[in-house]
This record gives C-alpha cells, sequence and structure tokens, in this order.
C-alpha cells in the first residue's frame, strides 16, 4: 500500500504529539523529589511536601473514574488537549503562594493530578483507535517517554532552581510551560472531528466492566503493579544507604534505574504485543523485580546497586506490560478508554497510601529488611495476575 507524504506527515505529528504528551505525565511529580530540601528550608512542612506527591496519586484514581466517560462525550484527542491545560495551570498555582494562606499548592497539586489522569487513560484509547496494527509499538514508545520524562524531571529540578529567578518555585512552574508544547503539535488534531460515544450514564460503560472477570484480571495487574513501583521506587535511596551506601551513590543508582529501566518499557512490550498470549511476558517482568528486590536486601552491598538495575528493569517493563494489556484486551477505542478507567481509577486509588504503609512498617518492625522484604509478595502477585490477565481474548 502506498502512502502519500501528507499521510506520512499526519502520522508522524500524532505519533510526535502522544509522545510529547506522555513525556509530560511524570516529571511535575518527580521533580519535587530533588527540592525537598529546599522547601523545607523556606518554611514548608514536610507533611505538605509530602502531600504534593500523595495528593495527585490520589487524583489519577478519582479523575480517572470520569476520564474515559469525558474523552467518550468530547472525543479523545480534545480531552487529551484539556488535560495538558489542566496540567500546566496545575503547575503554576502550585509553584506559586498568591493569597499568603497555602492552599495554592495544595489546589495545583489536584489539578495536576487530573490533567496527568487525562494522559493516563486516553493515550491507551488512542493507540487502540489509530493504531489498532501497531499496539504494542506505541506502547513501548509512550511508555518509554513517560518514563524518560520522569526521569528528566529528577535531573532538572535542581539545575532549573540553579539558574531560574524564583528557585525552586520557578523549577516547579517550568513544567507548567513544558506541559503546553505539546498543543503545538497537538492542534491539527483538535481540529479534527471526534468520535463521539454518548451515553445515559457517563460511568455505565466502565461499570459495565464491574461484571467482567478479564477486565478486574487486568485492574488487578495495573493495581499491584502501581503499589510495587511507588512503594518500592520511594524507599529505595533509603535501602541503599541502610546497605551501606552513601547518600550520593544511593541517589546515583536510583537514577540509573530508571534510565535503565526506559530500554525495557521501550523493548518488551513491543515484542509482547506480537505474541497471541502476554502472560509469560508480564509473569517474566514481575519474577525479575520480586528477583531485584531480594537482590538489593541480601546481596552483598557491591552488588545492591546492580540488583537496583535490575528493579528498573522489571519495574517499567510491567508497566509498560499494563499499558500493552489495557489496549490488547480492549475491543476497540471505547472499551479501551473504560478499561483503562476502570484499572487506572482503582489501581491507582488502591496503591496511594502503600508508600506510607511501608515507611510505617520500617519504624514498627524496626527493619528495613522486614519493611522492603514485603514487596516481594506484592511482585509475585502481579506476576499472577500478569498470567491471567495475558491470555488471548477481549473485554466486549
Amino acid at each position: 500500500m502506498i502512502v502519500s507524504r501528507s499521510q506520512l506527515l499526519r502520522h508522524g505529528l500524532l505519533i510526535c504529539g502522544l509522545l510529547l504528551i506522555a513525556g509530560n505525565l511524570r516529571p511535575s511529580i518527580t521533580g519535587i523529589a530533588p527540592l525537598a530540601e529546599r522547601m523545607h528550608a523556606a518554611g514548608i512542612s514536610r507533611q505538605a511536601i509530602g502531600l504534593q506527591t500523595t495528593m495527585p496519586l490520589i487524583l489519577f484514581g478519582l479523575a480517572g473514574l470520569w476520564v474515559g466517560a469525558i474523552g467518550n462525550r468530547l472525543g479523545f484527542a480534545r480531552a487529551l488537549g484539556i488535560g495538558l491545560v489542566i496540567l500546566s495551570g496545575g503547575c503554576f498555582l502550585r509553584s506559586w503562594d498568591f493569597s499568603g494562606t497555602g492552599l495554592e499548592p495544595i489546589a495545583g497539586a489536584l489539578l495536576i493530578g487530573t490533567g496527568i489522569a487525562f494522559g493516563n487513560v486516553l493515550l491507551p484509547g488512542i493507540v487502540k483507535s489509530r493504531f489498532p496494527n501497531h499496539v504494542g509499538l506505541l506502547t513501548s514508545l509512550y511508555s518509554t517517554a513517560m518514563n524518560l520524562g520522569a526521569a528528566l524531571g529528577m535531573a532538572l529540578a535542581v539545575p532549573l532552581a540553579n539558574v531560574l529567578p524564583g528557585g525552586w518555585r520557578a523549577s516547579l512552574g517550568a513544567w507548567g510551560v513544558a506541559a503546553l508544547i505539546p498543543l503545538l503539535v497537538w492542534f491539527p488534531q483538535l481540529l479534527r472531528k471526534p468520535t463521539v460515544r454518548s451515553g445515559v450514564n457517563p460511568l455505565a460503560g466502565m461499570m459495565t466492566l464491574f461484571k467482567n472477570a478479564r477486565a478486574w484480571q487486568v485492574t488487578a495487574h495495573m493495581g499491584i503493579q502501581s503499589l510495587l513501583f511507588y512503594s518500592s521506587v520511594a524507599w529505595l535511596p533509603t535501602v541503599l544507604q541502610m546497605r551501606g551506601m552513601s547518600e550520593t551513590a544511593s541517589a546515583g543508582w536510583a537514577t540509573a534505574m530508571q534510565l535503565c529501566g526506559c530500554a525495557a518499557s521501550l523493548m518488551v512490550p513491543t515484542l509482547a504485543g506480537k505474541s497471541r498470549s502476554q502472560s509469560v511476558w508480564s509473569a517474566g517482568c514481575a519474577s525479575i523485580s520480586a528477583i531485584s528486590i531480594a537482590g538489593i536486601l541480601w546481596l552483598p552491598q557491591s552488588f545492591a546497586g546492580w540488583a537496583a538495575i535490575g528493579l528498573g528493569l522489571g519495574l517499567n517493563a510491567s508497566f509498560g506490560m499494563s499499558l500493552l494489556l489495557i489496549a490488547m484486551r480492549s475491543s476497540d477505542a471505547e472499551s479501551a478508554g473504560n478499561l483503562s478507567s476502570m484499572a487506572q481509577a482503582v489501581g491507582y486509588l488502591g496503591s496511594a497510601p502503600f508508600p506510607w504503609l511501608i515507611g510505617g512498617l520500617s519504624v514498627v518492625s524496626g527493619s528495613w529488611t522486614i519493611a522492603y522484604g514485603v514487596l516481594i509478595i506484592p511482585a509475585l502477585l502481579v506476576a499472577l495476575a500478569g498470567v491471567f490477565a495475558g491470555r488471548p481474548g477481549v473485554v466486549r
């Protein structure tokens, strides 16, 4: 089949827009941790700083309940554009305290979580509808873009704070500018006549899936994978320091873990998408995470950092597999949006408190070995959920 230049240009702009949107879905969150001490020195409590990370995660779930329905009503492309504007506004609002009440950062975090939820939920549907024969490849590309965005958020936070007038506030606000850049490439998609899928109840499609066993299997994979990812990454530098590493070394291994994980999120879903079943791929990725957690805790200290790299490979590949399973188990774009809403709403809401719980367990038990070792259990559960969710078939 001959493809015209205009078709190549349209597809190129669409893919570029998808990758730019995906790249903006994490830096506004990961960019906080490197600036935490500066924010605390400026008079912001550690509890308030922690909320800036936790609240968006909760909003991933709450807003995710409605985003699929909004995409069905307005069209996925236009809904993604709205999400970018909300994300940008949240970044700007969070970075400035106009009234002196301290409410702006809280409201900003809520908007950031809502804006990111649009991208989390709708990207699988866009890929399913526009590239039905290349779901694995496109999922690999945009999940890798999300992971690169997360790494950039950590890497650029301090340099931006040192260079920009306004210090750490300007560094956080800069991601509001970055969130608007994709709109320049995404604008042709906003002009496209949307495919509107209306219904009496905006949540009817997702609620129907509550009766579907396969939908719950996909949801379990997404939810437990999210629990494992956020809990293990949040405390990895602390655990590495407990093993005897310096603060600088532990931070370096954590960054390397995220960057190396990008290779796994790029390759694994692409290969798995070509298979009729994704069960072996899903179980294998989760098993690598379980083995790596054990290695971080019990291998000699000189090998613990390399075990962290293995954890990054397993976690990022599992994240890409979660997105792939949503697309592969969906019969069309509408079902992909509904399944994505269900999986991410339940998944993120369920995973939100676990970083706190793991930290609390370390205090109660007096041992990071016990607290971090507990994460081997959800890693094995991800493998089990992946075996069931990866079987051939679609959710209708």
